[in-house]
């Protein structure tokens, strides 16, 4: 079995031969993601375990946040879980975030290689063009009754196939074999849809940080940001004004800050926003690794969030 630090490695490596802009790797922990990437108007946020069980439902939740505000997609990449070894050339479901090995990346966008095949409870399925079926049988002028006993499944169901519902590897087979072409909906691994609302998914909130951070996002939310705290993230929150989103960062002025900045630094090129990091210490330093320090008694005299930006610009 591969390494999980190899795996990562060899992952970048990929994405990059694939022409994605990546960032640097995580080597904090605990983290919610590893590396995020950029090709075109997509944007990946990825999270790399050699056994996918080992993701949470509350770190999944981050995830899914995180990937909503970033207007990003969320992408879990394994080896195994708890049954076994996971097949290549598959999408699974773990916590809602689709999950692929090392290889289903590797094919995908190295060899242009399509993946139509999802697993859920049940069996292997595939995503149906429902519309392309109901033109075809309409044009062939099939009638459902006889559509339903060459896949050997009921009216009922087959008029379910037009209507959205997803089918089975194996009728699949037999729907294209009766009809003569592809009927199937290639899977997507690079977009999300997105609610203009972040979905409510945790109950925690800023009154659960520590007390220094606390009250710098609550100097924020003041001053006019909208603040989603995360706990799983090389930044504490994403702090949004009316048409800023800041990779916020607070954190006390010592060693860990100067990793912390570097890793952030590299994710607010890919995702093309601003990174600030809040700290308490005042010093003659004006940036950590490319990253704009603010001081939090500078933040006492702030009114306006266009100030903040005013700062991070001048020190970036």
């Amino acid at each position: 079995m591969i390494e999980r630090t190899d795996l990562l490695n060899n992952i970048r490596e990929t994405l990059i031969a694939a022409g994605f802009y990546v960032s640097e790797p995580c080597s904090m922990r605990p983290m919610g993601f590893d590396l995020v990437a950029r090709g075109g108007d997509a944007l990946l946020i990825i999270k790399v375990l050699t056994n996918i069980d080992a993701l949470s439902e509350d770190v999944a939740k981050e995830l899914q946040i995180l990937s909503n505000i970033l207007k990003g997609h969320a992408l879990l990449i394994g080896e195994k879980s708890g049954a076994g070894q996971l097949q290549d050339n598959v999408v699974y479901f773990r916590f809602g975030i689709q999950t692929v090995t090392p290889k289903t990346l590797k094919n995908h966008f190295l060899e242009n290689m399509s993946i139509t095949i999802y697993s859920a409870p049940g069996g292997l399925y595939v995503n149906l063009d429902t519309e392309k079926i109901h033109l075809i049988r309409k044009k062939q002028n099939i009638s459902l009754g006889s559509f339903a006993r060459f896949v050997k499944v009921s009216r009922r169901t087959a008029q379910m196939y037009e209507e959205g519902m997803d089918a089975r590897s194996e009728t699949v087979l037999r729907m294209e074999k009766f009809f003569g072409e592809s009927v199937i909906t290639p899977m997507d691994l690079l977009h999300s849809s997105h609610n203009d609302e972040v979905p409510e998914l945790f109950e925690r909130t800023i009154d659960d940080l520590r007390i220094f951070q606390k009250n710098v996002l609550t100097m924020l939310e003041d001053i006019g940001y909208s603040i989603t705290p995360f706990w799983k993230c090389p930044f504490e929150a994403l702090s949004r004004g009316k048409n800023t989103l800041l990779l916020t960062c607070v954190h006390r002025f010592n060693r860990t800050l100067v990793k912390k900045a570097r890793f952030v630094n590299s994710i607010s090129k890919i995702v093309d926003k601003y990174a600030v990091l809040f700290t308490d210490k005042e010093t003659v330093k004006r940036n950590v690794e490319g990253v704009p320090l603010i001081f939090r008694k500078e933040l006492e005299k702030v009114s306006e969030p266009e100030k903040i930006l005013d700062l991070i610009t001048e020190r970036a």
